[in-house]
């Protein structure tokens, strides 16, 4: 495992997962725990993509629903004040 590919990524895999990974060109590099695999595979196309909109936008939406929660909240506040 001394052997670090720059253009890998390793996770462990649960075992269900084993075949569906190696048919999308990742090894077996050992037993991880709790029914997990260690394996390595190609980095992810598109990586900066993935880490500028983490999980897929939803961080985005979960910040846009906050904030009209928060305007909300306020514009409550403001009409009891008044």
């Amino acid at each position: 495992m001394d052997d670090l590919a720059h253009d890998h990524i390793r996770a462990f895999i649960a075992r269900t997962r084993v075949s569906e990974m190696k048919s999308r060109g990742w090894r077996v590099l050992g037993t991880g725990e709790e029914g997990s695999v260690l394996m390595e595979g190609p980095m992810l196309a598109g990586r900066a993509a993935v880490l500028d909109a983490p999980i897929g936008g939803i961080f985005d939406d979960l910040v846009a629903r906050a904030l009209e929660r928060a305007d909300a909240r306020d514009r409550m506040t403001a009409r009891r004040a008044a």
